[in-house]
């Protein structure tokens, strides 16, 4: 399974940061979103909190009043209590979409060379357990699955083929050649929705929806958990890649500068890497701390070469996981980051997240998919939760263009692993599709169960953008 993974996720850096997207998503325990559509059922509490209020005034002009007028108030809050009852069910009646149909087109990475069934089998499993419970005000979710191996022609291929299907969204559950297909769903008016941005066009096109963190975030974890510590010189190792130069030049690079901190540069090659060579450069540079912006290969090397050393200064391990059960007590006091909880965070997590991942541990293990349980099936688990929520608003016919307008304009609404979604609302500008911006720094820790994982740093999750300078 190590392997596997491992020789997956080397790939997935050069494709757009996915390192610094999503290579979070399997944990660190070895051992252990014309006006915006409002719902019926907001105006009938709307409408039945105000006649509370009303209700209340009344009782109390009443009490001054004889039995008499007592007895006519409350007739009247009786009857105005039975009219309000009417109404909501009334409007509840405009939203029910028994014997619908809902289609979606589902994109998923499995090939010969490039593989993460995860991304598809969470989403599955919610939209399941969503059809099961009702579906979206009675309509059932008939999702067109088209498996990508990784390549543009693969990509363009699925999305002509889901275009022709005339679904109503794309949902891309991992799709790392997007850049090739982007804009056939945009000029097609179809919604393209992920848990992450698997390019950079869809990071700020007005046709897609990104319901987790954008990349940006993740230099803001490092950055300010070195400022936090007193630091103000580090080394930054990273693969040497056109798009993790990038990164670091128009993202990292002004970030840092933000919080007072000096980077030196360290490059190794992907292809042959020499993590010692580049934690005895780091060390001959005279820095105080490391951050690898790197893949899971690269973290389970640099971690590993620095414990090897005697590095002894602290060590933030991009967005990393698999280094920590990998190397157990050698990962013990570096840093990594999320933009959600996991099953093994779960005491972490406020109360209700708590229940809602209990419940998706539960759901994946009777769909037969306990070792996708602590990896990348959050993402998309997650994400078809909290669309849900979205999709339930929708009052008129469900459309390609309806879909993007309750999107584009949701406002916040509940996250389902993590902080609220304000999708429309551009919480990180520069990447306007991104419907959140927070981020949580955890350190790797023995915790009080014995077992060597995560620890939540300070107050948990924070707004990176806030934090980021821009």
């Amino acid at each position: 399974m190590t392997s596997r993974l491992l020789r997956l996720l080397a790939m997935l850096f050069a494709f757009s940061l996915i390192a610094a997207a999503c290579a979070d998503d399997s944990d660190d325990d070895g051992a252990a979103d014309d006006a915006p559509a409002v719902t019926a059922a907001d105006d009938a509490d709307d409408m039945a909190d105000d006649d509370m209020a009303d209700d209340a005034d009344d009782m109390a002009d009443d009490s001054a009043d004889d039995m008499a007028d007592d007895d006519m108030a409350d007739d009247d809050m009786a009857d105005d209590d039975m009219a309000d009852d009417d109404m909501a069910d009334d409007d509840m009646a405009a939203i029910d979409r028994t014997g619908e149909v809902i289609k979606v087109g589902y994109v998923n990475n499995e090939g010969a060379a490039f593989s993460l069934p995860e991304f598809r089998t969470g989403g599955e499993v919610a939209i399941q357990f969503i059809n099961d419970t009702g579906g979206i005000n009675g309509a059932m979710i008939e999702t067109e699955v088209c498996l990508s191996d990784g390549t543009p022609e693969s990509a363009i291929n699925c999305a002509n083929q889901l275009i022709e299907a005339d679904v109503v969204l794309a949902y891309m559950g991992i799709e790392v050649a997007s850049e090739a297909a982007i804009n056939l769903w945009v000029e097609a008016g179809i919604p393209y929705i992920s848990s992450h941005a698997w390019g950079v066009t869809e990071q700020n096109s007005p046709g897609s929806v990104i319901l987790h963190s954008p990349a940006g975030a993740y230099a803001v974890g490092p950055a300010k958990t070195f400022a936090d510590l007193g630091i103000d010189h580090i080394a930054v190792i990273l693969e040497d890649t056109p798009a993790g130069n990038a990164f670091m030049d128009a993202t990292s690079n002004p970030i840092m500068a933000h919080h007072g901190i000096e980077w030196e540069g360290i490059l190794v090659d992907p292809a042959a890497p020499d993590w010692t060579a580049a934690i005895a450069t780091a060390q001959a540079a005279g820095v105080d701390g490391v951050w690898g912006q790197l893949t899971e290969p690269g973290c389970i090397g640099m971690v590993g070469a620095a414990a090897a050393s005697g590095y002894d200064k602290p060590v933030f391990a991009g967005s990393c996981s698999f280094y920590i059960p990998i190397l157990g007590a050698a990962a013990i006091g570096t840093y990594t980051q999320s933009d959600v909880y996991f099953p093994s965070t779960a005491a972490s997590a406020p109360p209700e997240i708590q229940a809602q991942i209990a419940e998706y541990v539960e759901l994946m293990t009777a769909a037969g998919y306990e070792d996708h349980i602590e990896g990348f099936a959050v993402a998309p688990y997650s994400a078809w939760r909290a669309m849900e929520i979205i999709l339930e608003r929708i009052e008129g016919p469900m459309t390609a263009e309806a879909v993007l307008h309750a999107f584009k304009n949701a406002g916040e609404t509940p996250g389902w692993f993590g902080p609220n979604h304000r999708c429309g609302e551009a919480p990180w500008p520069a990447e306007s599709s991104a419907c959140k911006s927070e981020i949580a720094v955890w350190q790797i820790a023995e915790r009080d169960d014995g077992t060597i994982g995560r620890v939540l740093v300070g107050d948990g999750f924070f707004d990176a953008f806030q934090h980021s300078g821009f």
